[in-house]
């Protein structure tokens, strides 16, 4: 029953994890209204959060493979909480760049790479479903977040109270957690003694069929970054919606279907992978190449209902592909590195994901919708090229590097 007990805290912390960080795509039109930020500005505060994430998410990692894991992500949801409250202090880019891409993104590196491997010792035989749980209520809140965004700024007219609602919000279940789990849940998994951060390179860096299951990762990464940060806006550009509508639109039918794909995939997965061993890295492969095709209808089709129809594709895609991510790289690394594995593929994630709103923030500035619709069509080339990497593990290195726990 304590399983499932924590993974009903994590799952609700997962929740404000993701909204609190989506937040910011949401509510740019209200926040370039006010504090007169260019495009270029709001994606290099997009592009320092990831950054953040990246340098951060390895000594996260080892400090989740060294040190009580529950106590870890305790401190992590308090911290994000407040400081993502106190980003509705901002009166510009210095002030989003301290509260949101350094501060609140800071804290919420402590997160995942302890969450991922606790929830990996606690549900051996169940680890799919554990994680897709965990996912699920990721998509929960990115459903709701447009419409509590949109009643927020209805009841009280400002971005700033969105933050500091979310924030307060945090925090508190942070405060929960560390009441009722945080001193129950702690340390690696027992599997063997403390590792240092040159092991976890090591069983990282130096493994190929967990650097092809991350080139995967990464390439998803990359391009739901994109999305989050741009498509509302994109999408209430083109089609002159305003900005409540477009972020229901962006939000709420993708993540529905990706949280009944991520949920689903979950049981599918932990039925089959115990028959056939690579079905997990097989499937991974289909979604990101089903993906590629609607990113070019979404960037440049002209039909409304065609976004709408490229964007739900997309979020099943997503979800098929994220109830596998972190366990298809567990499948071949070992449990007494894996928070440090956690960490390493985060910090290519973002580093490299990072650039996704920059990247497109700048066509945008420079070829107006014209740019968005060239940014988009080409995050289907990133899906394709990473299908092509974890291919090459399916064919030849996964079998050798397999860990059985």
């Amino acid at each position: 029953m304590k399983k499932w007990v924590t993974l009903a805290f994590l799952s609700m912390a997962f929740f404000f994890y993701m909204t609190d960080r989506q937040l910011f795509g949401l509510l740019v039109i209200p926040i370039q209204q006010e504090t007169g930020l260019n495009d270029i500005q709001l994606g290099f505060v997009d592009m320092a959060m990831y950054w953040v994430l990246a340098c951060a998410m390895p000594f996260s990692g080892l400090l989740g493979d060294r040190f009580p894991r529950g106590r870890i992500i305790a401190v992590s949801i308090i911290l994000w909480g407040v400081l993502a409250a106190l980003t509705g202090l901002a009166g510009g880019l210095a002030g989003f760049l301290l509260f949101r891409s350094v501060g609140m993104t800071a804290a919420q590196t402590l997160y995942a790479p302890s969450a991922y491997a606790l929830m990996a010792s606690e549900h051996k035989t169940t680890r799919t479903i554990a994680f897709s749980t965990h996912q699920g209520a990721m998509y929960v809140g990115m459903l709701s977040s447009g419409l509590l965004v949109g009643v927020i700024l209805s009841a009280f007219g400002s971005w700033r109270n969105v933050y500091f609602i979310f924030g307060g919000v945090t925090a508190a279940v942070g405060v929960a957690f560390a009441l009722v789990c945080g001193r129950e849940t702690g340390g690696s998994d027992g599997a063997g003694p403390k590792k240092s951060l040159l092991d976890g390179m090591k069983a990282f860096f130096g493994n190929g069929a967990a650097l092809c299951a991350g080139t995967g990762y990464v390439a998803l990464t990359f391009v739901a970054d994109a999305c989050m940060a741009w498509a509302p806006k994109f999408v209430a550009t083109k089609f002159a919606l305003d900005v409540g509508a477009a972020g229901r639109g962006v939000m709420f039918g993708p993540n529905l279907a990706a949280m009944m794909a991520v949920l689903g995939a979950g049981f599918v997965t932990d039925f089959f992978v115990h028959r056939y061993p690579r079905f997990r890295l097989g499937l991974q492969i289909i979604t990101l190449l089903a993906g590629a095709p609607l990113f070019l209808l979404f960037g440049r089709t002209s039909s409304l209902g065609m976004v709408w129809f490229a964007l739900i594709g997309w979020g099943i895609v997503r979800g098929l592909f994220q109830a596998n991510s972190i366990t298809s790289v567990f499948d071949v690394v070992p449990p007494e590195s894996r928070s440090s594995a956690v960490g390493f593929l985060n910090l290519f994630a973002y580093l490299i994901g990072s650039l996704a709103p920059l990247v497109i923030g700048v066509l945008s500035h420079r070829y107006g919708v014209a740019g968005f619709e060239i940014g988009f069509a080409s995050m289907g080339g990133v899906l394709v090229v990473a299908a092509a990497v974890m291919l090459f593990s399916y064919l030849f290195l996964f079998e050798k590097k397999r860990v059985e726990r």
